[in-house]
């Protein structure tokens, strides 16, 4: 039995997936931009840019009317007007260069598009893309997790290295976070032993990619929510969910006792302790100074070297390290409000799909909701813009669906 079919439409799936991964971080960005002249980000954007055109042409997305999410991704394009026009009347920026600056928040609006009508037209099915995602969610984990096992010797992927408890690999967000809820989900709906094992096998790579890998205090906080609201919420016996919580908690004692473990916990508390918290916290009061000067609108995004400076990059602050604070500098009360009916559709509608057995996107939200005062990747990261569309095409497709689903993980043709 074939773990993966190679036809043309896997191939192309597959490829498009990894695509802005740079195949499991095998694509040397410097060296790309020296050979090709654009820069890797730049050349994703274009590949599904042009996919993009070619689905609104070829199906007239014009004519459907009712995604559940449309409203919110097509208020995309004028919140990104706004950061735009703001920053040229505060800083003399230019605004033509602050609007292709947030080309990857506008490729959300493009992704959820794509997605959403490749679904309605039957091109791909919500279960195909969900099994090509979480299947390549192993094989580009346990790529980071060798070349960390192995960084001392060889340096095979391009990731990015820094040096806290040994060696910390930052990359590798969006497929670690598939796993995670995948197999949090498989483990606790298998209805048989190899789904049960892989559930399993994809837990401890998660686990093990953000205790030993990634090493961020926050995404162990959401893990640990994650694993707890699964346990809860799964429709099974009390007795059951006693003993995973048992369970749970008895591996997080465990955990809490090694050295890597307290230092990041009492960083939680006590932000003076660990130097990246302390300039998260100052970044956090720097934001929200700034913020009150233009509260509605914001500060824009920053481009030129004035800005720059207004952004507090040159103090080491930056807006990508600092979750919804950064989202609420650029794009002001407006922005937030734009988040919070985003993150309530989005409650609103994985609690529909949940009741019908399917938690998947329930815990992507408890993750996103966790994360997001440090951790915004949607806007910045394109794999993250594109997993969320993905994620938001398939809660409201499953939504939808008429009778309970059944989420299976195939392994055959």
């Amino acid at each position: 039995m074939k773990y993966i079919t190679f036809n043309k439409k896997n191939i192309l799936v597959i490829l498009l997936l990894l695509l802005p991964e740079r195949f499991a971080y095998l694509v040397n960005q410097n060296a790309f931009a020296s050979i090709f002249h654009i820069a890797y980000s730049d050349f994703v954007i274009a590949i599904y840019f042009l996919l993009f055109l070619y689905v609104l042409f070829h199906y007239k997305i014009s004519e459907y009317q009712n995604y559940y999410f449309a409203s919110n991704v097509l208020l995309i394009v004028p919140l990104v007007l706004m950061a735009s026009v703001v920053p040229y009347f505060l800083f003399g920026q230019a605004v033509l260069g602050a609007i292709i600056a947030q080309k990857c928040f506008l490729m959300l609006l493009c992704f959820y598009y794509t997605v959403r009508t490749l679904i309605l037209e039957k091109v791909v099915t919500p279960d195909y893309l969900w099994n090509c995602l979480y299947k390549l969610s192993f094989v580009v984990t346990g790529a980071v997790i060798i070349q960390h096992a192995l960084v001392k010797h060889i340096r095979i992927l391009s990731v990015s290295y820094a040096t806290r408890f040994g060696i910390r690999i930052y990359d590798n967000v969006t497929f670690a976070n598939i796993l995670l809820i995948g197999s949090l989900f498989l483990f606790f709906t298998a209805s048989n032993r190899r789904e049960k094992i892989t559930a399993a096998l994809g837990l401890v790579m998660s686990y093990y990619h953000i205790m030993i890998v990634s090493q961020t205090r926050i995404i162990m906080v959401a893990t640990g929510v994650m694993t707890i609201v699964m346990a809860l919420f799964y429709r099974n016996s009390a007795l059951k969910k006693i003993t995973y919580i048992f369970i749970i908690l008895g591996i997080a004692l465990i955990i809490s006792q090694t050295e890597l473990a307290q230092y990041l916990l009492s960083a939680l508390g006590d932000s003076s302790t660990d130097p990246s918290a302390q300039i998260r916290e100052i970044g956090r009061v720097f934001y929200i100074y700034e913020i009150g000067k233009t509260p509605l609108v914001g500060r824009g995004f920053p481009r030129n070297e004035v800005a720059y400076q207004a952004a507090g990059l040159y103090n080491n602050i930056f807006l990508n390290d600092n979750g919804l604070y950064g989202f609420a500098y650029i794009y002001g009360i407006i922005g937030l409000i734009w988040y919070i009916w985003l993150s309530v559709k989005m409650i609103i509608c994985s609690f529909k799909v949940a009741k019908k057995g399917d938690y998947r996107f329930l815990l992507l939200v408890v993750y996103l909701q966790v994360v997001s005062p440090n951790i915004i990747t949607w806007y910045w990261r394109p794999m993250y813009s594109l997993f969320l569309a993905i994620m938001l095409a398939l809660m409201e497709q499953y939504a939808n669906a008429d009778s309970e689903h059944k989420v299976r993980i195939y392994f055959g043709n």
